[in-house]
C-alpha cells in the first residue's frame, strides 16, 4: 500500500512539473494544443454525425412499419440496384392473393402515389397523396391524432376525403383544426376527415408532408398517368405477425407472384421483394462506411497534432539540457526523467483533448438544432476521446522522453 501511495505521489509531482513547465511557455503550449484540439474534435463531430445517421435510418425504417415486405413493380436485377428504366406491373389482385394464400400475412396495403397540388383560399401546398385502404394504417403504424382515419366504406364510394400530415396542416390551416374544412386537390375538392400522426423528420425527409385518399379515389379523379389496368398499383406494402413469419413470407410472395406472372425459371422477377429487416442491414452497412471514411480522414488531424507534439517536446528536451543534467546529478533515474517528459506531452494533449471535445459537444448541438439532425455523443465517446488524446501524448512523446532520459549527466550540465 505504501508502494502504491508513493508511486501516486511521484506521478502527481510529474503532473505538477508538467503544468509549470506549460505555463512557463504558454503560447507555445496552446499552440501545440490546437493540433490535438483540431484532430479530437474533428473525429468526435465524425462519430456523432456517423451515429446520428445510424439513428435516422433506424428511425426511418420504424415510420414504414416493422415486420413488414415491400413489393414494387421494378424488376428484380439480383444483386445488383433495380433497373429503373424497366418496370414491371403490379395490381390490387396481386395484393389480395397474397393475403390468402401467404402464410403469416396480418394486413395487405396496395397503395398508388401521386404529386398533387393543394389549394385553399389564400393558400397551397404541393405534396405527395397515397392511395390507399384502411390497412396502410394498420402495417405502416399510421394513426390519426385528429378525427379519424379512412374506412372501408370511403374506398367502397370512392370518396373525396382526405387525411393530412401535420405539414401540410400547418401550411394549409396554420391557425385552425383541419378536420372538417374542404380543400382543393387537383382542383378537386375533398373534405378533411382527419390529421396524421406527426413522425418527425429522418434524413432530410419531412414524413408530415404527405396525405392520404381513398385508393379508389386517386385513381378516378387525382391519377394524371396512365396505367397498363384498372387496379394497377405502385406498391403493396404487406405487414406479417412476427419476424420468423416475415422471413418465410418473403420467398413465398417471389414464388407466388412469379407463379401468377408465368415468369420462367432462369428469368428474374418483373418485381421486386424487400422486408424492413433487409433495408435496415443494407443502410446500416452504409452508414457504417461513412462514418469509417469520416473518421479516417479526421484521423489525419490527430496525426498531425501528434507531429506537432513530438516536434515541440524535442525542442523542450533541447532547451531543458542543464535542468536533466542537474536533476540527474541530484540522484533522478533515467526512468524518473522519462516520465517526466510522458507525463508532459500526456497532460498538453489531454487538455487538447478536453477542448475539442467541448467544442465538440456545442458543435453537435448547434448541428442538431441547425440542421435537425441527431448527432449523438454518449459518454463512452467522451471518455474515449479524452483517453485517446493522453494515448496520442504517451506515443508522440516517447522518443522526447526516451532521449531526455539517455543525455549524459555530465555532457548536460556543460550545455550552454
Amino acid at each position: 500500500m505504501k508502494d502504491l501511495l508513493a508511486s501516486l505521489a511521484g506521478w502527481g509531482v510529474n503532473v505538477a512539473i508538467a503544468l509549470t513547465a506549460l505555463r512557463t511557455n504558454l503560447m507555445r503550449s496552446i499552440l501545440t494544443t490546437l493540433g490535438v484540439m483540431i484532430g479530437v474534435f474533428s473525429v468526435i463531430l465524425a462519430v456523432a454525425v456517423g451515429n446520428g445517421a445510424q439513428v435516422s435510418v433506424s428511425q426511418q425504417i420504424a415510420t414504414l412499419g416493422s415486420n413488414m415486405a415491400i413489393v414494387v413493380p421494378q424488376p428484380d436485377s439480383g444483386s445488383g440496384p433495380p433497373r429503373s428504366t424497366d418496370r414491371g406491373r403490379l395490381t390490387e389482385r396481386d395484393g389480395d392473393a397474397i393475403l390468402r394464400e401467404v402464410s403469416g400475412v396480418s394486413a395487405v396495403a396496395p397503395q398508388i402515389r401521386s404529386s398533387v397540388q393543394i389549394v385553399t383560399p389564400g393558400r397551397s401546398a404541393t405534396t405527395q397523396a397515397t392511395g390507399a385502404t384502411p390497412a396502410y394504417g394498420a402495417v405502416s403504424n399510421v394513426t390519426a391524432s385528429e378525427g379519424r382515419f379512412l374506412s372501408q366504406s370511403d374506398v367502397g364510394s370512392a370518396a373525396r376525403v382526405a387525411v393530412i400530415g401535420e405539414t401540410v396542416a400547418n401550411k394549409l390551416f396554420p391557425d385552425t383544426s383541419p378536420v372538417g374544412e374542404t380543400i382543393r386537390i387537383n382542383r378537386v375538392p375533398f373534405t378533411v376527415i382527419g390529421l396524421l400522426e406527426s413522425k418527425g423528420s429522418n434524413l432530410g425527409n419531412d414524413n408530415d408532408d404527405q396525405i392520404v385518399v381513398p385508393i379508389t379515389t386517386l385513381r378516378q379523379r387525382l391519377l394524371t398517368t396512365a396505367t397498363q389496368g384498372p387496379d394497377d398499383v405502385t406498391l403493396i406494402f404487406v405487414g406479417f405477425e412476427d419476424e420468423d413469419s416475415l422471413l418465410t413470407g418473403q420467398k413465398e410472395i417471389e414464388r407466388l407472384l412469379r407463379d401468377r406472372y408465368r415468369v420462367a425459371k432462369g428469368k428474374i422477377n418483373p418485381f421486386t421483394v424487400r422486408t424492413t429487416t433487409e433495408i435496415a442491414e443494407t443502410t446500416g452497412e452504409v452508414t457504417q462506411i461513412f462514418q469509417a471514411v469520416l473518421v479516417a480522414i479526421a484521423s489525419i488531424s490527430l496525426l498531425v497534432g501528434g507531429i506537432g507534439i513530438m516536434n515541440i517536446m524535442l525542442v523542450s528536451v533541447t532547451e531543458r539540457t542543464r535542468e536533466i543534467g542537474l536533476r540527474m546529478a541530484l540522484g533522478a533515474k533515467r526512468s524518473d526523467i522519462r516520465n517526466q517528459f510522458l507525463v508532459e506531452a500526456a497532460v498538453l494533449c489531454v487538455i487538447g483533448g478536453a477542448i475539442g471535445l467541448s467544442l465538440a459537444i456545442l458543435a453537435a448541438s448547434i448541428f442538431e438544432r441547425l440542421a435537425e439532425f441527431p448527432a449523438p455523443i454518449g459518454l463512452d465517446t467522451a471518455i474515449m476521446a479524452v483517453a485517446f488524446s493522453a494515448i496520442i501524448g504517451l506515443v508522440f512523446g516517447g522518443y522526447p522522453a526516451i532521449r531526455a532520459s539517455r543525455l549524459s549527466p555530465i555532457e548536460a550540465l556543460r550545455s550552454e
